[in-house]
């Protein structure tokens, strides 16, 4: 058994699991005036096909950086990737389905050929096609999860290469009988119709069958969950090799498409708004957790999600907010899978003079820096030349550490603990992209003083940067 208690078999069935309890109970469904599609063909009669009605499933944008995976792959020679975590299968595909966040592993992967010619692929449960209506990918080779044959004894039924034969037809629902059937409803049949006959037993038998057909049987794969590479030799491919490439996916991730900064720059700003909001909440002898929920719920109503918002007095997170306290206020966000993540300094009531001057400084110093950024700079330049730059501001004590952000909030390699796994890049070896997008975090925290924060994100350009929050990291100021 697998160490998080999933066993090879269980990932063999997959959601195709899903697909044969729903269909077991269907067949002793007695809905008035419905007929189910085994008996009369249902859906997978050609009548219901439709391409032009489901052609936007392929319609979504590309995320995945494609000649930068080439490059990556080459570099470490491998022949595809494998993507099994919800985050990487949705910068490879971009499709997000449910099952990737309901914590179905191991239903849903995505793989990517080094061979330019072979097609990507696409292994989605049979039950859950319809998420593509409005959740789309750009992938055409989608094999969809249905079960194995069997004949009238309940054996498999084998093809001639002594992979398991799968069930053609897709949908499992019932079709009522004399029923105008509306959008919704054609969709579906069009879906049905659409994979009638690419259709695989497992999830994981149809990621062996993309690996065969972009010609990595026996070539170098890497995946973003190593366990999957023996379960694959399990089931026949004994002839490829299982490369860790969760730092790889973040490797290629150094470099953000035009795609990708759409979304970063709209969870940059809709993030800003949410931490706006909670910013003019704050008064005294508010609880600093009621902060945090004050940005969570502006966050929902600008169509996102929030993922925290740390309210920091002298170092805690902790108490209610008293007058005359300053505070470091660091919040993080997501819209459509991508982060915003910026950072400001409150106070409440009058500043001292120092407390200014240092956020004035950090303001002024910080765009600065983030003017003498270009590809091929080290991140830890950029940190020292704000350090340098500060003491000249008279603050011997000043840090900036710059970090990616994207698909997840810290989208750059990291030292996993072992120097075996490839792309694990140190922080001293980080090189800006043309592309990165990132935050230069500024902390401070002197205990007996204070803790101030300023954090805004940027891309970097060819011939410099591009805000892509608002950059107001002036001090904010509440009435005390």
């Amino acid at each position: 058994m697998a160490r998080d208690g999933i066993t090879r078999r269980e990932t063999l069935a997959g959601a195709a699991g899903t697909w044969v309890v729903a269909s077991a109970g269907m067949a002793d469904a007695k809905a008035p005036k419905a007929r189910s599609q085994a008996t009369t063909g249902g859906a997978a009669s050609g009548n219901a096909s439709n391409p032009g009605l489901i052609k936007h499933i392929y319609s979504a944008p590309k995320l995945l950086n494609v000649q930068r995976a080439y490059e990556i792959m080459d570099k470490y020679n491998l022949s595809g990737l494998v993507a099994s975590v919800p985050h990487n299968i949705y910068y490879l595909s971009s499709h997000s389905g449910i099952m990737q966040w309901m914590g179905r592993h191991f239903s849903t992967f995505a793989f990517f050929p080094r061979n330019e010619s072979a097609p990507p692929a696409l292994i989605v449960p049979g039950t859950m096609l319809y998420h593509l209506d409005y959740r789309p990918t750009w992938i055409e080779n989608i094999k969809v999860i249905s079960s194995a044959k069997r004949n009238p004894a309940g054996e498999v039924i084998l093809k001639e290469n002594g992979d398991p034969a799968a069930v053609e037809k897709v949908g499992i629902w019932p079709i009522r009988e004399g029923a105008q059937m509306q959008r919704g409803d054609l969709i579906q049949l069009a879906l049905f119709a659409q994979f009638e006959k690419a259709t695989t037993t497992s999830a994981l038998q149809g990621l062996k069958e993309a690996i065969v057909e972009g010609g990595g049987a026996k070539g170098r794969i890497g995946f973003d969950d190593p366990r999957i590479g023996p379960w694959l030799s399990d089931i026949g491919l004994g002839d490829m090799q299982t490369i860790d490439a969760s730092n790889i996916f973040k490797e290629i991730r150094l470099a953000k498409t035009e795609p990708e900064i759409v979304l970063l720059r709209e969870a940059a700003q809709r993030n800003e708004q949410a931490l706006d909001y909670a910013i003019g909440q704050i008064v005294p002898g508010m609880p600093l957790e009621e902060i945090e929920w004050a940005h969570a719920r502006r966050w929902a109503q600008l169509q996102g999600h929030a993922k925290w918002l740390i309210a920091n007095v002298r170092g805690v997170n902790s108490g209610s907010v008293r007058s005359g306290d300053f505070m470091k206020l660091d919040s993080v966000g997501t819209y459509k899978g991508y982060h915003g993540d910026v950072g400001r300094t409150v106070v409440v009531g009058q500043p001292t003079d120092e407390l200014a001057r240092r956020i004035d400084a950090d303001t002024r110093i910080s765009r600065k820096v983030y003017a003498e950024i270009r590809p091929g700079m080290k991140y830890v330049e950029a940190s020292r030349m704000f350090s340098e730059m500060m003491k000249d501001e008279g603050f011997d004590l000043a840090l900036a550490a710059p970090h990616d952000v994207g698909l997840e909030h810290t989208d750059h390699p990291v030292p996993t603990g072992s120097s075996k796994v490839l792309g694990s890049i140190d922080f001293a070896d980080l090189v800006f992209q043309e592309g990165t997008v990132f935050t230069l975090d500024m902390p401070h925290n002197e205990i007996g003083w204070g803790t101030t924060h300023v954090e805004d994100m940027i891309v970097i350009r060819k011939n410099g940067y591009e805000p892509l929050s608002s950059m107001k990291t002036q001090l904010r100021i509440q009435p005390g």
